[in-house]
């Protein structure tokens, strides 16, 4: 079964979105014309990501430009109520056909707070389990018309119900992936990393009595024809960023993650690599490229959701980069030695990026597994 590959569709767009000056204001023929990007270039689908958008408005506002990619929908389990969710799922499908897919977030209890929902770390997750278990029902009960001069019911067009997507890192996240999702993701890191955390995840599903449709990971993606082209793009990203906005924004991340209690001044890195960028930028210089090379042609590097990744987990900047050959070579040991089967990818600009994956990556993804 070939790579199963995914673009990012999102609001936060831009050269380096990141920036003030490199974020490109929120427009719709825009987002439009990279969702027809997607579509006609090959991918299997999108991740509809959580932004100060609604995913699911935002994926239908631009379904009826596309044929044939699927859109990974990120919802926030018992936000929307569950019959009212399927109710929505069983009319985007109506109108688009099956090409929805969910991307099942617990969140964090702060988060989910702003909406008015009171969970502890605890609870979130049986919350996550019964709320997936009854919108699937409601899913494939269809929805009947209230009105009984007319009588129809829109039905669900997908077998076993809408299929769930999501991810879990620590043993308790894991353990509910297991019990809850249909395909399995994680950040991109090094192959030893995947394989490990691939392993317990599968485990945890056979736990349940359950397997994944398919184990996939999210990375950003820098491919040019030749790889000293892709590296010279690649390391642009640090250039144009500069030193100083690097060291602001990680000492912000430092501080949250700290509650304060560490700065980038006295902050003290998990290990060798990433203390080196650490003491890189203390001294007001950026970490070389191949101080930023995490393994063969994986880099750390930066995105609109994460700074250079100085803590080693969490949330995860990492990029693919290279020729097409070498990074599909890299893919394809994901594949072999942790049984990767889908890579959701992003690189900024969105629709620039895109069309080079399209062009030159996505033919050799195609190959793997098949």
């Amino acid at each position: 079964m070939a790579i199963k590959a995914l673009w990012y569709l999102s609001t936060a767009d831009g050269q380096y979105p990141w920036m003030s000056e490199g974020f490109y204001p929120v427009d719709f023929q825009r987002y439009k014309k990279l969702a027809q990007t997607i579509d006609q270039g090959g991918f299997y689908g999108a991740l509809v990501a959580t932004w100060p958008n609604d995913p699911l408005t935002s994926a239908s506002s631009v379904a009826g430009f596309t044929e044939n990619m699927k859109f990974l929908v990120a919802e926030y389990a018992g936000l929307t109520p569950a019959k009212l969710l399927a109710e929505q799922a069983l009319t985007f499908e109506k109108f688009h056909g099956s090409r929805l897919l969910f991307n099942h977030i617990n969140g964090t209890p702060q988060r989910i707070g702003t909406y008015g929902v009171e969970l502890t770390p605890e609870t979130r997750y049986a919350l996550g389990q019964n709320y997936w278990e009854e919108f699937q029902t409601h899913y494939n009960r269809g929805n009947k018309s209230l009105f009984p001069n007319t009588d129809f019911t829109i039905e669900p067009t997908t077998p076993n119900g809408i299929p769930l997507w999501g991810t879990g890192d620590s043993a308790a996240g894991i353990q509910h992936a297991g019990q809850v999702v249909n395909v399995y993701l994680l950040m991109i890191r090094e192959l030893h990393r995947v394989k490990d955390q691939f392993s317990r995840a599968v485990a945890a599903a056979k736990d349940n009595g359950r397997t994944f449709n398919d184990l996939g990971a999210l990375t950003s993606v820098t491919v040019r024809r030749n790889q000293a082209e892709a590296e010279k793009q690649f390391y642009q990203i640090f250039e144009k960023t500069g030193t100083e906005l690097l060291k602001q924004k990680l000492d912000v991340s430092i501080k949250r993650k700290t509650s304060g209690k560490q700065s980038i001044n006295d902050f003290k890195a998990p290990d060798a690599q990433r203390q080196e960028w650490v003491d890189y930028i203390r001294k007001g210089q950026l970490p070389p490229l191949e101080s930023l090379r995490l393994e063969d042609n994986l880099f750390a590097g930066m995105s609109a959701w994460s700074s250079l990744d100085i803590f080693g987990f969490a949330s995860s900047a990492a990029y693919l980069v290279g020729n097409p050959e070498n990074i599909a070579a890299q893919v394809e040991k994901y594949h072999k030695e942790a049984g990767l089967s889908a890579l959701i990818m992003s690189g900024w600009p969105l629709v620039e990026e895109a069309e080079y994956t399209s062009k030159l990556l996505l033919p050799l993804l195609k190959d793997i597994g098949e």
